[in-house]
């Protein structure tokens, strides 16, 4: 069983304990009989530990900073474990958020050209837009990089 039907079988166990967030990983020591599951939400890290031969949990939970919270918002959306991310309606969410943001980027860059391009009444707006566009992109960028 891998990704996502690993993380659906887990959820129910993980409820038990009261670890809610997105499962980040899940390791598996098939010679000790043991899961380690990494469960984040944006700020805090619970690390599970599963002794399946003695049926008990040892939970160990990590607080972060905002900023590092923020890394983690703007980090998540991407294409790495794509078939196990989004296994917590809050990433879901959060996932839909960020490709509007996106979008609208995108849409405030190309329509700015247009009006600077085309309709030579509305190059203002037309910079207006293509500056916010780019102010938007390079703010994103320098986020996810620091």
């Amino acid at each position: 069983m891998n990704g996502r039907e690993q993380v659906n079988a887990l959820r129910p166990a993980l409820d038990r304990l009261g670890v809610r967030g997105e499962v980040g990983f899940v390791r598996r020591n098939s010679t000790e009989h043991r899961l380690t599951i990494s469960v984040i939400i944006p700020g805090r890290e619970a690390t599970v530990e599963l002794n399946l031969d003695a049926r008990s949990a040892v939970v160990t939970e990590r607080t972060y900073g905002i900023w590092s919270a923020m890394v983690y918002l703007h980090k998540m959306p991407g294409q790495h474990l794509a078939n196990l991310r989004g296994n917590w309606a809050y990433m879901r969410i959060w996932r839909w958020l960020a490709d509007g943001a996106v979008y609208l980027i995108l849409f405030l860059s190309v329509s700015g050209i247009y009006l600077w391009a085309v309709l030579r009444a509305e190059r203002r707006v037309g910079v207006a837009l293509i500056a916010a566009g780019a102010a938007s992109f390079f703010g994103l960028v320098y986020a996810i990089v620091r």
